[in-house]
């Protein structure tokens, strides 16, 4: 029987679900001795008690799928309601030439939300558009759009997108934004430069609102995603900000949607990489069903060949990051493919039918910066890069490993593992403590399994009163562990 309200399905992406335990002591007889014993002194043995052992973290590299049909626009993907989502800005301009995206300094002569909708992440709608009325803003970039479970129901969709403002009104900007302290500030914002954060609110994603004021003095002219966290209970962006020359990513909060105060350094490229690379996009997003898995595919940008390639990331909160090794997941292609130079992730990490999850990513095989002539815009692709369902990251036992997990309450009666072995490798899993529920009375499970179940002799059952908490003993040989299911 499922306990409703408990967490069933548990990814392995980094060591939150691992005991760390640590060394015991004990007696040559083997009792354990606390840290400060009360007998005479004896010959104390080390033991390794509950440590995890002959295990590590691999991030997983995806598979790239189909290629969606030559110019099709798309922006940040949402699987709602059974169907892919998406919703990009398209400005137009009196002249064609003065059409040159966030470096355009022509105020647009007309700004469309454009919505889109899919039933297989392929073939998309022609678009639904919405004219915003947003006078005298140009530049318009990093455009977003997420779903808000908290806003009333005519605010339940929100946008929002970066802009310069209309004449006159940069100056006061601009003082404002000199009171917030420089660790704050994107070093692009000056005199002559100045942009903003703009919103617009829709009660279903075809008919969109702008909100006239600002949300916040920013620059971010690509990737922003926004959500809310029901967690904290507010509002939270992951966004650009650009020190030393350099392409971080920050992150900014507010409980109150249409005042957002300023934004915090979170990743700057690390020190080991090269001094010429950049963290150009975050790519973050959380793995579908499973909002507590905070995930970030960010594009490391190399300006000294103008490639790309796209980290893995993982958090539990949202604020503290850390790469998932195993190098990047995903890649250029060979030199001639049509992603062959450089790539990127897009937003949202969804489900693509039962047993994968997927996102889109955009390449060219062009570098980077190339001059943008007509048939270089043309060269420009989407498709889907995708991974089986759970499988971004896994614990990895090369030879023979071992963990305990921290005490758990059951979400059912058996146990289901989601698995990759070599032949001459397996898995076994006991619950510590529990009689005939041992590892060492499980059968031994190899092959490659999304939910293979569990059995100790012949008995599926966790033999568990209800309520009881436990803690799942894992033995590994040869084999990757991506996660486990309550059924």
């Amino acid at each position: 029987m499922e306990v409703e309200g408990l967490q069933k399905t548990f990814l392995l992406f980094d060591f939150r679900h691992i005991r760390c335990s640590d060394l015991e002591w004990r007696s040559p007889e083997g009792e354990l001795l606390p840290i400060y014993p009360s007998t005479a002194q004896v010959e104390a043995v080390a033991h390794g008690g509950m440590l995890p052992r002959g295990i590590r973290l691999v991030a997983q590299q995806a598979h790239k799928g189909n290629m969606l049909p030559p110019g099709t626009p798309l922006g940040r993907v949402i699987y709602d309601g059974g169907r892919y989502r998406s919703c990009y800005l398209h400005s137009e301009f009196a002249r064609s030439e003065d059409d040159k995206g966030s470096y355009s300094r022509v105020v647009p002569a007309s700004v469309n939300v454009c919505h889109v909708e899919s039933e297989d992440g392929m073939d998309w709608s022609a678009p639904h558009r919405c004219r915003l009325d947003v006078p005298g803003q140009w530049g318009l970039d990093g455009a977003t759009w997420f779903i808000d479970p908290v806003a009333a129901a005519s605010e339940r969709y929100k946008l929002l997108y970066m802009a310069h403002p209309p004449a006159g009104q940069e100056a006061d900007l601009l003082r404002r934004y000199q009171k917030v302290h420089p660790r704050y500030r994107d070093v692009r914002i000056r005199e002559g430069n100045v942009t903003c954060i703009y919103g617009a609110a829709s009660p279903d994603g075809l008919e969109w609102a702008p909100i006239r004021d600002p949300l916040m003095i920013h620059y971010s002219d690509t990737d922003t995603t926004v959500y809310y966290d029901a967690w904290l209970g507010r509002y939270v962006m992951y966004t650009r900000l650009c020190w030393q020359d350099r392409r971080w990513v920050a992150r900014a909060e507010t409980a109150d949607f249409r005042r957002w105060d300023h934004v915090e350094p979170l990743l700057w490229p690390p020190l080991d990489g090269l001094p010429s690379d950049d963290i150009y996009t975050n790519g973050r997003c959380a793995y579908p069903g499973l909002p507590g898995y905070h995930l970030m595919f960010p594009m490391f940008y190399h300006r000294y060949t103008q490639s790309s390639d796209i980290r893995l990331f993982i958090s539990a909160d949202g604020v503290c990051w850390g790469r998932v090794p195993g190098g990047p997941v995903l890649e250029p292609g060979r030199p001639g493919d049509w992603d062959g130079a450089f790539l990127f992730a897009r937003n949202d990490l969804v489900p693509l039918g039962s047993e994968r999850v997927g996102m889109l990513y955009a390449g060219t095989r062009f570098p980077h910066k190339y001059p943008r002539w007509p048939a270089v815009l043309a060269a420009g692709r989407m498709a889907w890069a995708w991974w089986p369902q759970g499988r971004l990251c896994a614990v990895r036992a090369d030879q023979e490993g071992e963990f305990f997990t921290f005490d758990l309450l059951p979400a059912g009666r058996q146990l289901r593992l989601n698995l990759r072995t070599q032949r001459s490798g397996q898995v076994r899993v006991g619950l510590a403590g529990i009689e005939g529920r041992s590892v060492e009375h499980c059968a031994p499970i190899y092959g490659d399994s999304l939910a293979a179940p569990v059995h100790w002799k012949g008995q599926a059952d966790i033999a568990v009163p209800e309520g009881q908490p436990v803690t799942l003993h894992f033995r590994l040989r040869a084999a990757d562990l991506f996660g486990f299911n309550w059924v």
